[in-house]
């Protein structure tokens, strides 16, 4: 029994310092990309990232370029809310238009933002493959105006990434309303998570370091989008 209470305290310990060094690798990885510094080399991340883990949403954007990216939750009645408006507002175009459901899973799908030029761009994936592409209009944004979100979409629209202080703008698409929810970071992929290994941490800070990217180019065009409720 004493054997047995020895082995099972070494395993713990080694446990903890492996988990103590993991953090510290983490918090040192991250710093690289902190403050100041890290928006300085965002540009060059993001070229990295889109050329990569990102190129299908490279792939979407057809060539026109792309600023900055964050991810997002899925719009909750695209059919609804959104293709129907886009087919008849003069300057919103509907890209790739697919009959898409009102509700996603956020474990099984990932949704971004991507700011390019005056546009931003809303792109869906479902399993690595683009299902809906939304383009927003330098008048639309304009008007768009920040908006609280309700619990109810904390519940349905958010799930895993709720912990990640999520913003809310309100836009009008020729007359029809529509909420987008967006986040200062990124954590998943096109085509799923990010994979354990040797360079997650350092994925992990670059995907982090897009959000903030993305929030920072967004309120210098919209400044109005940054006075949250």
């Amino acid at each position: 029994m004493i054997l047995y209470i020895g082995i099972f305290a070494v395993i713990v310990v080694v446990c903890v310092f492996i988990s103590l060094m993991m953090m510290k690798k983490q918090k040192e990885t991250a710093r690289k990309y902190e403050g100041d510094a890290g928006i300085a080399l965002a540009p060059g991340v993001k070229d990295e990232l889109l050329l990569q883990e990102f190129r299908e949403l490279t792939k979407q954007m057809n060539g026109a370029p792309i600023d900055a990216f964050t991810q997002c939750a899925y719009i909750a009645t695209v059919g609804d809310k959104v293709a129907s408006a886009a087919a008849t507002a003069a300057k919103t175009v509907a890209w790739a238009a697919v009959g898409v459901k009102a509700r996603y899973s956020e474990r099984d799908n990932a949704s971004y933002l991507v700011l390019s030029n005056n546009e931003l761009h809303y792109v869906f994936f479902d399993d690595g493959e683009a299902k809906d592409h939304l383009v927003f209009d330098h008048e639309t944004l304009l008007n768009a105006r920040p908006a609280q979100i309700s619990n109810s979409e904390k519940v349905t629209r958010m799930g895993s990434i709720m912990g990640l202080k999520p913003k809310k703008m309100h836009l009008d698409v020729n007359g029809n309303s529509l909420d987008i929810i967006y986040y200062g970071a990124v954590q998943r992929m096109p085509d799923g998570i990010i994979s354990p290994g040797s360079g997650m941490f350092e994925t992990q800070s670059k995907l982090q370091l897009m959000g903030r990217f993305f929030l920072d180019r967004l309120y210098q065009k919209y400044p109005q989008l940054q006075h949250q409720n």
